[in-house]
C-alpha cells in the first residue's frame, strides 16, 4: 500500500463516526480504472485495527481497502469476521461479525465491540470478475471488564460490589490498595473474594478505624480474557 493509500485510510478510520454510509452498488467495480499490464486474477484484501488489546465492550474500528491489480474496487462487501481464542489457540469456525462496503476507492470500514480474546479477519466472498480474497489474521486480546463500588457502616467495615463482563462465574477478586494520586507506591492486599453464578461479588472487610483508603478490585486472567482492573475509588475513609 502507498504512503498516499496508507494516508487516505487513516483519515477514514479517524472520520468513520461521522462520514454517512453510503449505498452499496449493484456489483463492484473497479469504475474507469483499467491495468492490462497487470494479470486479471489478483485481488487483494487489506486488514488495520485501530487496537488490539481493548477492555470487555469496548469498540475497535476495522479498516482497509480491496483491489484488484492497481485498481480500487467499489461497491464490494466485506464481511469482518472471528474466531475464538481459548488459551491462545483458535477454536471454532469463523463467524461474522460486522459487514461493510468498499467505496469508490476500495476502502471500507466496520466498528465492532469483542468480549474475549479472537483472531480477526477481512473476507471477500468473490463476485462477478473479482476473485476471493481474505486479509491477514489480527489478533485482539479482551480484558475481562471489572466494576467497584463502596458502601461503610459503623464499625468500620467497607463492603465492595461489582459485576464482570463477560461474566465470570466463580473466579477470584482480589480487592487492591493503593496510595493516595500522585503517590502510587505498588499494589497491596486489602481482602480478597469469588464471584457468584452471574459475574458479581460481594467482599466485606473491617478496615482500621479511621484511616483511608484507595482500592481498585482485580480480576485474573483465563482460558478466553486477559485479566481486568476496575478504576481506583479513592478517599473511602473506614468510620464507627
Amino acid at each position: 500500500m502507498s504512503f498516499r493509500r496508507l494516508i487516505s485510510v487513516g483519515v477514514l478510520a479517524a472520520s468513520a463516526a461521522v462520514l454517512p454510509a453510503l449505498p452499496g452498488q449493484a456489483a463492484p467495480s473497479t469504475g474507469s480504472c483499467s491495468n492490462p499490464d497487470y494479470p486479471t486474477n489478483a485481488t487483494t484484501l487489506s486488514l488495520t485495527l485501530t487496537r488490539t488489546t481493548v477492555v470487555a465492550g469496548q469498540s475497535i474500528t476495522a479498516f482497509g481497502e480491496l483491489r484488484k491489480n492497481s485498481c480500487a474496487v467499489g461497491g464490494a462487501t466485506i464481511r469482518i469476521e472471528r474466531r475464538r481464542l481459548v488459551n491462545g489457540s483458535a477454536t471454532g469456525s469463523w463467524a461474522l461479525v460486522k459487514t461493510a462496503t468498499t467505496r469508490s476507492n476500495g476502502l471500507y470500514y466496520a466498528v465492532f465491540a469483542p468480549l474475549r480474546n479472537e483472531l480477526v479477519r477481512a473476507h471477500f466472498t468473490g463476485a462477478s470478475d473479482f476473485p476471493r480474497a481474505y486479509s491477514p489474521n489480527v489478533t485482539v486480546k479482551v480484558r475481562t471488564k471489572i466494576t467497584e463500588s463502596a458502601t461503610r457502616d459503623r464499625s468500620c467495615k467497607i463492603t465492595l460490589t461489582g459485576s464482570t463482563t463477560p461474566v465470570k462465574a466463580n473466579h477470584n477478586v482480589r480487592i487492591q490498595k493503593r496510595g493516595p494520586r500522585g503517590h502510587f507506591h505498588g499494589w497491596k492486599a486489602f481482602a480478597s473474594g469469588k464471584t457468584n453464578r452471574h459475574g458479581r461479588y460481594s467482599i466485606t472487610r473491617t478496615a482500621t478505624c479511621g484511616a483511608t483508603y484507595n482500592l481498585s478490585a482485580l480480576i485474573g486472567a483465563d482460558s478466553t480474557n486477559l485479566g481486568g482492573r476496575s478504576a481506583t475509588i479513592y478517599g473511602i475513609k473506614a468510620t464507627r
